[in-house]
């Protein structure tokens, strides 16, 4: 990790000390130039060799120090890149980097109060810095501080997102608090409902529904008029495709609040895979009236719409469907109900197309969702997707 890092700011320093005006001329840019290209491959003590020449030749170039100590700390020499570092600061005190690796070298020895004092120097001095700010979560990790990394690591993420050490580090933090969170609700009462809720939580993640489903009927009758439960109940009960129950808790749920939009989405896009179309329309378009961003209600909304004889609304609303997300499950199924309308309004060549689209993205689909796993429901307004497969063979495609 720290060998990235270092690529990156000995770049910076070769930048710096090559533009300056160098009375030693040639053979100390000379000797710079080695010393980069021995850190770019890797050959740290060649390149040990070459910025200890510039730096006894130059030795009030915070540059040339700060390259120094950057080429001992990858060669393992923590000991003896710590003064050239220092040196580099001495001679310039805003010279990025310096703290940075300083506070590694802290960190590497286990004095993780030093550790962080430097890197939140860093931070001030270089305030893009994201493996600044990540080091920084770690060494607060390191001192048993989830909950003082999680700001610093929040902030790494937000500059770099894509980075997997950062990603890793933030999770950690995030999963460190959130286990305290729970130790200390088990302690104060074991038989809470939080605590069943957060078992069920856990036990539905783990893919393990039915004991989730329990965890949740106990939370149920404990406290059953608090918002959510039912919710997350049903959500259970129709991954395991116990629809009656299913809808009796969303139903319940909507009894309790009824401004709970996700349970109007989900109840109406049951109620048009199974029951009562004509309900289910009503409540997909009082949910997404309430949440437009609801984007597979859609689709849902156009299965109960063409259910009810509304075809050019469903054509309408399974091609929304289809522009939220052109390549995934529910956009897979919806070109395959969009050629089943065009069918019934004898539009051959629209049907066509859209059946060309449903095979072609059945046949690119990396991974068909014939594993519960895949059915899960991982955020409160998502359902479990519908097989495209499945959904061909139940409409009758030839």
């Amino acid at each position: 990790m720290s060998a990235g890092v270092c690529a990156s700011v000995l770049i910076m320093g070769g930048l710096v000390c090559a533009s300056a005006q160098n009375p030693a001329g040639d053979f100390i840019q000379h000797a710079m130039q080695q010393g980069t290209q021995a850190m770019t491959s890797g050959d740290f003590a060649g390149a040990v060799t070459a910025y200890s020449t510039v730096a006894h030749l130059q030795p009030d170039l915070a540059e040339a120090h700060f390259n120094l100590g950057l080429a001992l700390f990858q060669s393992g020499q923590l000991n003896n890149a710590r003064p050239e570092l220092a040196r580099a600061l001495t001679l310039k005190s805003g010279l990025l980097g310096a703290n940075l690796f300083l506070g590694l070298i802290d960190y590497r020895e286990n004095r993780f109060k030093d550790a962080e004092t430097r890197l939140e120097r860093e931070t001030v001095l270089d305030a893009h810095n994201a493996k600044a700010f990540m080091w920084l979560g770690v060494c607060r990790l390191a001192e048993d501080n989830p909950q003082g990394a999680i700001a610093a690591l929040d902030k790494a993420y937000a500059i770099d997102p894509h980075d997997v050490d950062i990603l890793y580090h933030r999770g950690r933090a995030y999963f460190l608090v959130a286990n305290a969170s729970y130790a200390a609700m088990f302690q104060l009462n074991r038989d809470s409902v939080r605590v069943h809720q957060v078992l069920a939580e856990a036990y539905a993640q783990a893919t393990r529904n039915q004991q989730a489903i329990a965890e949740l009927e106990m939370a149920v009758k404990i406290a059953p008029h608090q918002p959510g439960l039912h919710e997350e109940l049903a959500d259970q009960y129709w991954v395991v495709g116990d629809l009656d129950k299913a809808t009796a808790d969303y139903r319940d749920e909507l009894t309790i609040d009824p401004y709970a939009t996700s349970s109007k989405y989900k109840l109406g896009s049951l109620l048009v895979l199974s029951q009562n179309p004509v309900e289910g329309v009503s409540l997909l378009r009082d949910a997404l009236h309430g949440d437009p961003s609801l984007n597979d209600a859609h689709y849902y909304l156009g299965v109960g719409l063409a259910a009810t004889e509304q075809p050019t609304e469903a054509i309408s609303e399974f091609n929304q469907a289809i522009s939220a997300d052109p390549k995934n499950d529910r956009a897979i199924s919806a070109y395959f109900r969009l050629a089943q309308v065009y069918r019934r309004l004898h539009q051959i060549d629209e049907a066509q197309a859209a059946m060309q689209n449903f095979l072609r993205l059945r046949a690119e689909s990396r991974a068909v969702h014939d594993d519960r796993a895949s059915q899960i429901a991982r955020k409160r307004t998502e359902l479990p997707v519908e097989n495209p497969d499945r959904a061909a063979i139940e409409g009758g495609a030839g």
